[in-house]
């Protein structure tokens, strides 16, 4: 399994240490955390945080946009589940109460699909780390789950939304939130209308973007094009048979541990 997930980061011009983790098919997550260490935070991790059980880490904090109390009023869907307790809130796609360069690692799991600028996001999580810190990040394959009727979002489309200003990216925030409504909540004629005026007045987290690990690999690319040594893609799983993610782990500036 290793080998292959080697040989796919390779074939694609992604920079790979010459150590690697064994992920095993039902705990690909806890094989990955090896990479984590140090002091960190977990972005809207909700009723589902890492478990940082045998892992380095000695300090984190959990960040979301509203406290757990709106947090419950905003996904009645996880009204049956513990949800962490929020350390910090915050924008997660802007950091804006985390100070650049103070971070050993910034976990994500199924939350870069949420966010309505992906590059730009990324960017910002990179100036939060420190030197060889780590961005650990599980993302859904659309093949496998609930956005598997959704087009899959291409490199350009999230060149464009980095590109755009906070107006205009508005804009296309409503054509995701039809495409979602239509695909994935399967609504028709005037409860359509309705459905999608009320994820927009709610600003409920959707899935703006649908990713699949090849093309996720692109976008990791794209973003190391002209910051040589600045971004290291120095984990990667793909999906495997019954399950419904990847993995992707991203250095700033290169490991800080030894190999």
């Amino acid at each position: 399994m290793i080998t292959k997930v080697i040989n796919y980061i390779r074939r694609r011009g992604a920079s790979i240490p010459y150590y690697a983790v064994n992920p095993i098919k039902s705990d690909f997550r806890k094989a990955f955390g090896y990479f984590l260490y140090g002091d960190g935070i977990e972005i809207g991790a909700l009723h589902q945080p890492l478990s940082l059980r045998g892992t380095r880490v000695r300090h984190i904090q959990y960040v979301d946009r509203m406290p757990v109390v709106q947090l419950r009023n905003h996904y009645p869907e996880l009204s049956s589940y513990e949800l962490v307790q929020v350390d910090i809130i915050d924008n997660g796609e802007t950091l804006s109460a985390i100070n650049e360069n103070s971070l050993d690692f910034i976990i994500a799991n199924h939350f870069i699909e949420h966010t309505r600028n992906p590059i730009g996001t990324i960017q910002t999580w990179i100036s939060k780390l420190r030197v060889g810190g780590i961005i650990y990040m599980a993302i859904p394959d659309k093949r496998y789950t609930f956005d598997v009727g959704r087009p899959l979002t291409k490199i350009e489309h999230l060149i464009e939304d980095a590109q755009l200003s906070d107006e205009a990216r508005r804009e296309i925030d409503i054509e995701h939130y039809r495409e979602y409504a239509a695909c994935v909540d399967k609504k028709t004629g005037h409860e359509y209308e309705q459905h999608v005026k009320n994820l927009v007045s709610s600003d409920y987290s959707i899935h703006f973007h649908t990713f699949i690990g090849e093309c996720f690999v692109e976008l990791i690319k794209y973003l190391q094009m002209g910051k040589k040594g600045s971004l290291s893609l120095v984990g990667y799983a793909d999906t495997v048979k019954g399950n419904d993610e990847f993995i992707v782990i991203l250095s700033k500036g290169g490991l800080t541990f030894d190999s």
